[in-house]
């Protein structure tokens, strides 16, 4: 990965863009979607810009004094592209020259908006066409009810973080509210089901936590051979004990913040006391293993009450010996018999 995606806070901070026609106004369209101060050096004004009132046109000639104060640049002027990126770059400001990434220190993604909601498409400007259709599908998955329901969940979120555990709990509320018939009953526009589903929510979640052990086993160091269920479980845990010869594309499909523990390796090494201490505590932990989980590890977790489950990887293809195939005359010879 050569760029770092990142969202930036534009809220009352200037940004700059050299350039008033087309390609200035293709981005300022899209600065306008944010809380940004605009500010425009161009010798002419783009009609549009020049009817909008958060456009200020700062003077109709270049000069990099008049860069003071910005967070970001925009250059749309073919002719001065050049300059305005090593103007910015000696003063360690990020500048997008317009269909020059060779010479910017950021790119711009394609975007699905429903604010707060968004959604970035980057391929660090070597296929725009893909990014661009991969933007289109995701719009047309993404209903436009999102963004409400985003800000919907923000109005929830003390209320959820003084009645809701953290860690797993909260986890399995936001989980439901924004996938399963809160955010159905939302979309739909149902108030008093929306209402009524929110309340139940709290209702479920803010029981205390009950911890459990998923056992996963891996047989393939290759994450796509993951089971459905297995991905599920990474996705869930609190925290993960791995067989120290875990492949680390594995562990990189579990969640960002899941704490990871490697085991030692070792046959009762106390990792089954990690487990059982662990979820007694309400948490959510994976016994990740190189092969079938370890039996004596389950038997253990069992014999503390403690609420397991396996979750055995794929078992490895076996080779059979391929039969050859046939000629061609073979082919055409059986053709023949069964014709006649």
């Amino acid at each position: 990965m050569r760029y770092f995606p990142i969202f930036y806070d534009l809220k009352d901070r200037l940004v700059v863009v050299v350039g008033g026609g087309e390609e200035a106004l293709r981005k300022i369209r899209l600065l306008l979607k944010t809380e940004a101060r605009i500010a425009v050096i161009a010798e002419e004004l783009h009609p549009e810009l020049a009817a909008e009132p958060r456009v200020t046109w700062l003077a109709k000639s270049y000069s990099k004094e008049l860069l003071s104060g910005a967070v970001l640049v925009y250059s749309a002027d073919p002719a001065l592209n050049e300059t305005v990126a090593q103007d910015a770059a000696l003063v360690g400001l990020p500048v997008n020259a317009v269909d020059n990434p060779g010479i910017s220190t950021f790119i711009v993604p394609s975007i699905v908006d429903r604010d707060p909601l968004v959604v970035a498409i980057g391929t660090e400007g070597t296929a725009p066409i893909l990014g661009q259709g991969l933007r289109a599908r995701i719009d047309a998955m993404l209903p436009p009810a999102l963004g409400p329901l985003a800000r919907a969940a923000s109005a929830l979120r003390e209320r959820v973080a003084a009645k809701v555990p953290a860690g797993n709990r909260r986890r399995s509320f936001w989980t439901r509210f924004f996938f399963g018939d809160v955010r159905d009953a939302f979309v739909a526009g149902e108030t008093v089901n929306y209402l009524a589903g929110v309340e139940g929510l709290f209702t479920n979640e803010s029981a205390p936590p009950v911890g459990r052990v998923s056992f996963v086993g891996v047989s393939s160091d290759d994450p796509e051979l993951l089971t459905i269920k297995a991905q599920r479980k990474l996705q869930e845990a609190d925290l993960i004990v791995h067989d120290t010869g875990m492949d680390a594309g594995i562990l990189e499909v579990a969640r960002r913040d899941a704490v990871r523990r490697p085991a030692a390796g070792r046959l009762f090494d106390g990792t089954d006391q990690i487990l059982i201490r662990e979820a007694k505590a309400g948490k959510h932990v994976v016994r990740l293993s190189c092969g079938e989980p370890s039996l004596e590890e389950t038997v253990a977790v069992a014999a503390e009450g403690v609420a397991f489950e396996t979750v055995p990887g794929i078992p490895p293809a076996r080779v059979t010996k391929a039969e050859p195939f046939p000629s061609h005359d073979t082919l055409r010879d059986a053709i023949l018999r069964a014709a006649s």
